[in-house]
């Protein structure tokens, strides 16, 4: 199989997944795979479904190996003919076959928050701008609440069809850098709009419209109306790192580094 490293601003795109009547990275990386092994191929399998113009500065893609094509050349063939929004910066290949959600064993999800009185219009499609003051030590003091094993039901979307919406949120913190806030969770699994939903909670707090000690009981309700904050644009959330092994997850240090994420 060929496993797929790239990124990708979320800004035109529905998302990962494919929808029949709007444009998604799934899509287009379809068909430009298509163009490559000039047959029809099933859809590259996507590690991670992500939302209207979320990004992702990691993501991994895996598709079954029909040609004997070497990895290197069908990076070079993939980026020629990508658009320069998604770029492709390695290809492996292995033997066997597995979706690429079964490899990933953890995520580092990153939401920026821009915090100037008058936002640049150069980040107004990779940030969300709050037009509020926020108080930070109070937003951390509830972002603690989020942190261990918890039933996240409140904090998830309708229309989502999982097993259990039990999640483990490994650490999380708040920093402030310049004129930004940066908001950042790591786990081995997320639900639909969860650290969209969280976020804007968390930023209901630190507009001072809500406790940070009521977040036990919005979370221990299980029921998605005690949480009817607003949940914050894809805009200003990415997918920042993939982990392929629990060991890493664990061990791993959230970066202090903010404009390399783009730059």
């Amino acid at each position: 199989m060929y496993l797929i490293h790239f990124s990708f601003c979320g800004k035109k795109y529905h998302g990962w997944q494919f929808q029949e009547n709007a444009l998604t990275v799934q899509e287009v990386l379809h068909k430009v795979l298509e163009q490559i092994f000039k047959i029809k191929l099933p859809y590259p399998y996507g590690c991670s479904r992500t939302d209207t113009g979320v990004h992702a500065l990691e993501f991994l893609a895996t598709l079954p190996n029909f040609y004997d094509i070497p990895a290197d050349s069908l990076k070079k063939g993939l980026n020629s003919l990508l658009p320069d929004d998604i770029r492709v910066y390695k290809v492996e290949k292995k033997e066997g076959f597995k979706d690429a959600r079964k490899l990933v064993e953890g995520k580092h999800y990153r939401y920026v928050v821009c915090t100037k009185k008058v936002p640049s219009p150069f980040t107004s499609s990779l940030s969300w701008h709050s037009p509020y003051p926020l108080d930070v030590p109070e937003m951390n003091k509830a972002l603690l609440h989020f942190v261990g094993t918890h039933d996240f039901a409140s904090f998830m979307s309708a229309g989502s069809e999982v097993k259990t919406t039990v999640r483990t949120l490994k650490s999380a913190r708040i920093f402030k850098t310049e004129d930004y806030l940066i908001f950042d969770f790591l786990g081995t699994g997320f639900l639909k709009h969860q650290i969209r939903i969280m976020c804007g909670t968390l930023v209901t707090v630190g507009r001072g419209r809500l406790e940070s000690g009521s977040i036990p009981g919005i979370l221990s309700g299980k029921n998605r109306e005690l949480a009817p904050h607003t949940t914050l644009p894809g805009k200003g959330l990415y997918l920042y790192k993939l982990f392929f092994s629990l060991e890493k997850t664990n061990s791993y240090v959230f970066p202090d580094s903010f404009k390399e994420i783009i730059w």
